[in-house]
């Protein structure tokens, strides 16, 4: 029995006690514990219709807070669900996050490594004095050795013939 309903059964009582008749009442001393005396006092229909409508209050007022009660434990477990929910996705979005900075950060250093890639590469003008000079040596009209060979010994067939 909870200290709720303790509370309810005093408050009962006391009700019991205050719409008694007074000659009842008078016992609640010490002659409250003596015997009952011969003559039993009938209590009127009017006090046990009271009573009666008194112990349905009482009884809707216990199936009230048993409701909330049952209520309240229902509203409790499903706080502690959402609220698991909530952290088990806040888990998966703090490891998400840190996937992205470890992205971040390996997309910061190939970017570096592009740059000083780009930094040592030739730059246009450079090239363009490149092809400057391969213009004006105008490589096509070159003859390789094998060429000069057959020109040589040619010549010299030629000379000595």
């Amino acid at each position: 029995m909870t200290i709720y309903e303790k509370g309810i059964y005093k408050y009962y009582w006391y009700l019991i006690l205050l719409k008694m008749p007074n000659e009842m009442q008078k016992g609640a001393g010490a002659e409250m514990f003596a015997p009952p005396a011969k003559k039993e006092a009938q209590p009127s229909m009017g006090s046990v219709a009271e009573i009666n409508n008194i112990s349905r209050a009482v009884k809707i007022i216990e199936d009230k807070y048993e409701n909330l009660r049952k209520k309240v434990q229902i509203d409790e477990q499903n706080s502690i669900s959402s609220y698991k929910k909530v952290n088990d996705e806040l888990k998966v979005v703090k490891s998400d996050v840190l996937d992205i900075k470890r992205d971040i950060a390996d997309i910061k250093e190939k970017i570096l490594l592009i740059i000083k890639e780009i930094k040592t590469s030739a730059k246009s003008e450079q090239f363009q004095e490149l092809q400057k000079y391969i213009e004006m040596w105008d490589p096509v009209n070159f003859v390789t050795r094998n060429e000069v060979r057959k020109v040589v010994e040619k010549a010299m067939e030629e000379k000595f013939t």
